[in-house]
């Protein structure tokens, strides 16, 4: 399933989609981590935390990849992986918004094998492609 995802998009919750504050401000720093595990079955090879919890995949935004998260090139498992990761580290909005260029600029380049990102990194990206626009 590597189709454009584009139109997939179920658009905001009804969460709220005020900005949260930069996470780089709390005390504790996020940390997002993701690894895989060959012996899993199909489909649940890759697991993804945040702060040693598993991340929520957001199928309530975007329904990519009933399969899971995946990550190291462009298709729907990174789709639903960016979309998670912008709304968990922002709001529903600004993910609908911009996990596509998310998933090309980052989660398409993160490492097979395994991968670390902090808070600081997602706030980082956010501020570039802001300055961008």
């Amino acid at each position: 399933m590597s189709r454009d995802v584009g139109a997939e998009t179920q658009g905001p919750s009804t969460q709220s989609t005020a900005p949260r504050p930069s996470a780089t401000t709390d005390s504790a720093e996020t940390v997002y981590r993701g690894y895989r595990d060959p012996t899993a079955p199909v489909g649940e090879e890759c697991t993804v935390s945040v702060d040693g919890e598993p991340l929520d995949s957001r199928h309530d935004l975007l329904s990519a990849s009933r399969s899971g998260f995946e990550w190291g090139y462009g298709g729907s498992g990174p789709a639903q992986l960016a979309i998670a990761l912008l709304a968990h580290a922002f709001n529903d909005e600004i993910a609908c918004d911009h996990y596509q260029r998310f998933k090309r600029d980052v989660v398409a380049e993160l490492p097979e094998e395994g991968w670390t990102l902090r808070a600081a990194d997602l706030d980082t990206w956010y501020k570039q492609v802001s300055a961008d626009a």
